[in-house]
């Protein structure tokens, strides 16, 4: 019997009133859509609660109680561990928080293009084009991944699916619609899968003891279930993409104040740390117990709800769950067409109308999830989708961002070169190397040393060059 045969009709409803209302506050959302602006950055009048509960939703995404179970069952606790260096990069970010707001621009390139010059914000934009590519990936695969342990369609389908849903929750109402959602589902995120999710499995289960006797030691070792280079490699991956995540900086960018985006950020940073980063990841210890015979760790939340859950009870952390993953999925979906527009197509148009920068910002994130889509079928792992984009994204982008802010002597094509050439190394390794023959080693871990090389030395021996050439007579033309 299928896990859609198990369903009841009540939780059925549920899951489906659940989307409806959803749908309907975004539709309602897109009154306050009146241009571009408001569409990408909601008019950057973000207070801390929108600020908050949108980053809470958008990092408690497919790879919270979906993606990381996948790990975690093939790795153990040494999953969990990998993933906690997610928030070290964060606290990095909450460094910048100040400097970022200060600027007055409203995105992650325009500020880099303030501190360094237009070339700069261009490079910047596809990086973010890179990360975001990957991470929304993974969210649609995460969706056809659900469907498909609901025994609704296959995951090819499933994934299909998760995009049209994705493209609708996100092309109307733009930001206002997708921090507005947010906001309301991170509070029934936070109880659902930092409380009722984990007490219930650990009944299930037969409680701690039993779920530890069920797993070898080293399963239960900290840092044994992965080899070290590839805690390394998660190790500097999560740090520095999440030092210069732009889904974050884009809060940031487009809150009411500084106070504002300090304070949503911090809020997230605990809220998130305990829930997503421990809470909810020890679960995943319990899936050889509950379901011996499962062999893909990303199916369990599903089957468990179904399963275990009452009715009513079942549905609503169902609909949770896939509004967990929707969140996630609208953000990076807005996050690439804004970049798109804002980024790439508004320097080099500054004519365009707003209208038709409007429709085109809304034309893009259609046209965007059929390519993405691609992606997530090719790669087919959601943590090495995740972990693909963000990690380029990250050696690209983490030194030129943090020396922008920190070091005034950095040079602007040392930056430049030294961006691409981390970005590129470290995506073009893990797509084309790492992946398809199943290697160990990280691309971020060759890219970003040599990303942060070229910008230091480069910017030292511009600053040498400029200071050893003789200065012009007066009166020299």
């Amino acid at each position: 019997m299928s896990i859609l045969e198990r369903m009841r009709p009540i939780d059925l409803a549920v899951i489906a009133g659940y989307v409806l209302v959803m749908a309907l506050i975004g539709f309602w959302a897109s009154r306050k859509v009146r241009s571009a602006k408001d569409f990408t950055s909601a008019g950057q009048q973000l207070t801390w609660k929108m600020v908050a509960g949108s980053t809470i939703a958008t990092s408690m995404g497919a790879n919270m109680v979906i993606g990381k179970y996948d790990l975690i069952f093939e790795s153990g606790l040494a999953g969990l561990t990998s993933s906690l260096f997610w928030w070290v990069g964060w606290a990095l970010l909450l460094v910048m928080v100040k400097k970022l707001r200060v600027s007055g621009v409203a995105s992650l390139p325009a500020f880099l293009e303030q501190k360094y010059n237009p070339t700069t914000r261009k490079i910047c934009s596809y990086c973010v084009l890179v990360t975001v590519v990957g991470s929304c990936a993974a969210s649609f695969l995460t969706l056809g991944t659900i469907l498909e342990a609901l025994g609704i369609c296959n995951r090819v389908v499933g994934t299909w699916i998760g995009a049209a849903f994705t493209i609708l929750y996100t092309v109307f109402s733009g930001l206002w619609g997708v921090t507005l959602t947010d906001t309301i589902q991170s509070l029934i995120l936070l109880v659902a899968f930092g409380l009722v999710f984990p007490i219930a499995v650990f009944q299930v289960a037969g409680g701690w003891d039993a779920v530890a006797a069920a797993n070898t030691p080293e399963r239960l070792n900290l840092f044994t279930g992965i080899a070290p280079i590839t805690m390394v490699g998660w190790a500097v991956s999560n740090c520095l993409a999440v030092g210069a995540e732009p889904n974050f900086s884009q809060r940031i960018f487009c809150s009411k104040s500084t106070k504002d985006a300090f304070l949503g950020q911090a809020l997230a940073w605990i809220a998130t740390l305990v829930v997503s980063g421990v809470v909810s990841a020890l679960p995943g210890l319990a899936i050889q117990k509950i379901f011996p015979d499962l062999t893909m760790g990303s199916e369990f939340t599903p089957l468990f709800i179904v399963s275990y859950l009452p009715a009513v009870l079942s549905g609503l952390i169902l609909a949770a769950l896939l509004g967990l993953v929707l969140t996630s999925a609208d953000t990076y979906l807005l996050t690439l067409s804004s970049t798109v527009m804002d980024d790439i197509v508004a320097p080099r148009f500054p004519r365009l109308s707003d209208r038709r920068r409007l429709l085109l910002t809304r034309l893009t994130c259609v046209l965007s999830a059929a390519v993405i889509c691609a992606m997530a079928l090719y790669v087919d792992k959601i943590y090495q989708l995740f972990k693909t984009g963000s990690g380029a994204y990250g050696a690209g982008v983490f030194f030129p961002l943090i020396l922008g802010c920190f070091w005034k002597k950095a040079n602007a094509k040392a930056i430049n070169i030294g961006m691409l050439a981390g970005c590129f190394v470290s995506f073009a390794f893990d797509l084309f190397l790492k992946i398809p023959l199943q290697w160990d080693i990280d691309g971020c871990i060759i890219g970003a040393p040599l990303c942060l090389l070229i910008c230091v030395v480069g910017s030292l021996a511009a600053n040498r060059s400029n200071q050893s050439r003789p200065l012009p007579e007066r009166g020299s033309c």
